[in-house]
């Protein structure tokens, strides 16, 4: 059970299917505030070539404390990390079982004081390695059961992450999909979100809308936590204290936008083959979407380190991000220019960081590549 939790969410928590159709104005034409628009000014990643260039699968891009980036490799399992203009640096762990490698990497996080942390699923936890790229510890051994993953590094070396934990009771399969704070327990310290559910074998689409596409969530250095429900009829986030106290809610009425036929066919074409790719067997290929756009989609939250919150507009069919003040004030709409080909069903992670904007993608037509996108300046800095 463990395993087949963690060969369906790996690919999917991270993902944003964008493009297919003409994306519709009205959907961000609701709001006074003037878009801004950003394009990438770098990437990272070639076809062919250099070895320390080419990406298996991109799972995770962060920016270290020096301002490198570090891109997770999970099909290498290994993380390289580039100066800011894209020169290799070095290479973070490898494949393997051993001391500082790596089966199954779900996450990566960098903690506050500059080290990295990987989380791996099939390895069983939650690996340090020092700044340096040298392999500190397994710092939490989770044996296996409910690795958190997606995590975001926040104050005194703790990180906010997604796990799920799968029991068995009364002849059944509970799953509890949670959104926590972890120190240096396989326990969290913190839960902000929580979801119990019963698993069906045969109900993909539920497990899926129960778990990894239920809610988005970020969080800030300072261990501000900001969650949103993945919903094709609501919209709003909660603003939660790194101790769970809710501070804030920020919510806005936008108008629900259907998905055409033909979007709804290339999705459900899509996933059930991601399913299919990781080993699922055919009754377990069951999916069907929802078929309104979700407002706000799966891990399509961003915490710029300013206090601001990034928040993709998941009615329009390409990367508009709206932000927001930590007391609602909407500040602006940005849109991201020349990461995706808008006439390609597209899987878009794009992840706002203090240092700037990083977007990779899982489907890419040609081979995988990071995206480097620059902080644009927004109104009322």
């Amino acid at each position: 059970m463990r395993l087949f939790v963690c060969a369906c969410i790996l690919p999917l928590i991270v993902l944003t299917a964008c493009g297919g159709e003409t994306p519709p104005e009205d959907a961000i034409a609701d709001s006074p505030i003037d878009t801004i628009s950003v394009t990438a000014s770098d990437t990272i990643g070639i076809l062919m070539g250099d070895s320390n260039y080419v990406f298996g699968t991109i799972g995770d891009a962060v920016y270290t404390m020096e301002g490198n980036i570090a891109v997770l490799d999970e099909a290498a399992c290994c993380v390289k990390v580039f100066d800011p203009s894209g020169e290799f640096l070095m290479q973070i762990g490898r494949e393997g079982s051993g001391p500082g490698e790596m089966l199954y990497p779900g996450g990566m996080v960098m903690l506050s004081d500059g080290s990295f942390g990987i989380l791996d699923q099939a390895s069983g936890g939650f690996s340090r390695f020092n700044a340096d790229g040298s392999f500190e510890s397994l710092h939490i051994d989770f044996q296996g059961q409910g690795v958190p993953q997606w995590a975001w590094g926040v104050d005194d070396g703790a990180f906010v992450g997604a796990s799920n934990v799968t029991r068995m009771q009364d002849d059944a399969i509970n799953v509890t999909f949670s959104v926590g704070r972890w120190e240096d327990s396989p326990d969290p310290t913190v839960v902000y979100f929580e979801n119990v559910f019963p698993f069906d074998p045969s109900d993909m689409a539920s497990f899926l809308n129960n778990a990894i596409f239920s809610v988005a969530f970020a969080a800030d250095r300072d261990g501000t936590v900001y969650i949103a429900p993945v919903s094709s009829s609501e919209y709003h986030i909660d603003i939660f204290d790194p101790d769970g106290t809710l501070i804030s809610t920020i919510e806005r009425d936008i108008p629900r936008v259907e998905k055409t036929p033909e979007l709804i066919e290339d999705e459900t074409a899509m996933i059930s083959a991601i399913l299919r790719e990781r080993g699922l067997p055919e009754y377990m290929i069951d999916y069907t979407p929802d078929p309104f756009h979700w407002m706000i989609p799966p891990q399509s939250i961003g915490a710029d380190g300013m206090g601001r919150i990034w928040v993709q507009n998941g009615t329009v069919d390409e990367p508009v991000m709206d932000v927001y003040s930590r007391d609602g004030e909407h500040l602006a709409v940005v849109r991201i220019n020349g990461v995706m080909n808008p006439d390609v069903l597209d899987f878009m992670n794009i992840k706002v960081q203090p240092q700037g904007i990083l977007a990779y993608s899982l489907q890419d037509p040609e081979y995988p590549r990071l995206y480097v996108i620059p902080m644009p300046e927004i109104p009322g800095e």
